[in-house]
């Protein structure tokens, strides 16, 4: 027996009290150290995200027309169904945003921008346009490296 513990038995008095010290102080507490790990296992990888992004894009779009009702939902699930693809592909420590802009064609021009804060050596991005007869589509797919 350890001094500690004969001591608080001893002033207690309370057996149950000094089993239960006991027990606790039995507790194994797991101590992790930190991985210094400053890359990622997998890199994002440009080209395997433009085919995957291609396929997903021209077999969702391809005879879709333009309506105000189903355009919006349309949007959402695409972005949906792009990220859960490219999440499957595990690429660990980037985060995936996906921006998804669908239009009518009615002969005008458009200009989309997008800004962030950039880390050129590990963050990267991918963009495909389509295009029907109907609508036009601008797909842009960041991988933004998490710390």
């Amino acid at each position: 027996m350890s001094k500690e513990y004969k001591r608080i038995s001893m002033k207690l008095g309370d057996v149950l009290f000094s089993r239960r010290l006991s027990k606790q102080s039995q507790k194994m507490v797991r101590i992790y150290q930190p991985t210094y790990q400053l890359n990622s296992k997998k890199h994002f990888h440009q080209e395997n995200v433009k085919k995957l992004l291609q396929q997903i894009v021209d077999s969702e779009l391809k005879e879709v027309e333009y309506s105000e009702k189903i355009i919006p939902d349309l949007c959402l699930t695409l972005a949906e169904n792009i990220r859960t693809a490219i999440k499957e592909e595990n690429y660990d420590r980037y985060r995936i945003i996906v921006s998804v802009t669908i239009g009518q064609k009615r002969q005008q021009s458009v200009h989309v921008f997008h800004s962030f804060l950039w880390d050129h050596q590990r963050d990267a991005f991918v963009t495909h346009n389509f295009e029907n007869c109907h609508i036009y589509a601008n797909v842009v797919v960041y991988g933004v490296y998490l710390d």
